[in-house]
């Protein structure tokens, strides 16, 4: 899928060299791993989390320099990738008091994480007034989850919205390394080491099932404020129950999924679209998770996972519990989150979405 030369790309977020991880800094990297916007040009205007830290002068300046490229013809399309705090906000705010009304100029705006209930809903309303043309100058606006979509409408009268997706970088599965045939159902829980994880219910639920079962083993992989406290906590459990890998990435990562039987998600955090979600399809993983974000419609009741209510450790050892012992149902699911994969998740799908972007006609 080649580039069109008539099309010049700006992608603002954070460089692809940042040390910061976070949704916004992914999504952008994957973006460039897409032929049809591998031309494309990221820029960084500055946040207080990336390596191009700025103060506010430091940001109007880099933004007042990007308008005087896209006045020069020099970008035609502005993908700007944000999250929904305030601080986000107010610089996509800036973004667009900047930006010109240029003809053809086409400004898309890609919301990450966060929730707008999190922002004053009266200061919204009451500001909506006078932002509403600012808004007004993006074509589009994009959200992970239909939860931060209605809660854009609800305070915002703007563009067009959509919903739009995280992808992977490949279209290769995860070849598993399960024995289909062992007893033991192997847990797998990635992510950030917070209570709002759910992480202390998860090995709640994992207690309760070892006490009657010998055949559950939960793997944590990620690091995170509260990790300390469930170290000490697992120590009454019996040994090898929940084993910590601490952070991990590349092939160690990937062997994490390969070995793994089912991805535990029970976060209450407001989430967007969860990259681990996209890994856990790409690994043959059914996810058991609560309906946080994207989650509610990524998880297929019984076909690539289960939905659990939040902060719930009974729905939890009942979700698990479906699986431990029933090779044939973890098979199927297995199958069917792979053919998810290929269908909605893979860098064959993405290329397909940014390419309808980039060749739809202009608003």
């Amino acid at each position: 899928m080649s580039m069109i030369k008539e099309i010049k790309v700006c992608v603002i977020g954070p460089s692809v060299d940042t040390n910061y991880i976070g949704g916004v800094a992914t999504h952008v990297k994957n973006l460039k791993s897409l032929s049809c916007l591998k031309n494309s040009v990221i820029y960084d205007v500055g946040s207080a989390h990336c390596n191009n830290k700025a103060n506010v002068f430091q940001i109007i300046n880099n933004i007042y320099r990007l308008r005087r490229k896209i006045n020069k013809g020099q970008y035609n399309y502005v993908f700007v990738n944000t999250s929904i705090y305030l601080t986000s906000f107010i610089k996509l705010l800036l973004l667009l008091v900047f930006f010109p009304k240029r003809e053809g100029l086409q400004i898309h705006v890609f919301f990450h994480g966060g929730r707008f209930a999190l922002l004053n809903s009266f200061f919204a309303k009451k500001l909506n007034t006078f932002i509403h043309p600012l808004l007004k100058k993006a074509n589009v606006f994009h959200f992970l989850s239909k939860v931060q979509l209605d809660g854009f409408c609800r305070l915002f009268t703007s563009s067009e919205v959509r919903l739009f997706a995280n992808y992977s970088t490949t279209d290769e599965i995860l070849v598993s390394n399960r024995n289909n045939t062992e007893s033991v159902l192997n847990l797998l829980f990635v992510g950030r080491v917070a209570r709002e994880k759910g992480i202390f219910e998860l090995v709640s639920a994992v207690e309760k099932i070892s006490a009657e079962k010998d055949n559950i083993r939960l793997t944590v992989v990620g690091d995170g404020p509260d990790l300390p406290e469930l170290i000490f906590w697992n120590q009454k459990l019996p040994h090898g129950i929940v084993c910590f890998n601490g952070f991990l990435k590349g092939i160690e990562l990937e062997n994490a999924y390969k070995n793994a039987d089912i991805l535990v998600l029970p976060t209450y955090h407001p989430e967007g679209f969860p990259y681990v979600f996209i890994e856990a399809m790409r690994a043959g993983l059914p996810v058991i998770a609560t309906n946080e974000g994207a989650l509610e419609y990524l998880i297929q009741d019984g076909d690539n996972g289960f939905k659990i209510p939040a902060k719930d450790v009974d729905s939890l050892v009942t979700a698990i519990s479906k699986i431990i012992g029933d090779h044939n149902q973890l098979k199927q699911m297995s199958g069917n989150c792979y053919r998810y994969f290929h269908r909605h998740l893979s860098k064959t799908v993405a290329e397909k979405y940014y390419y309808s972007l980039l060749t739809e006609k202009a608003f």
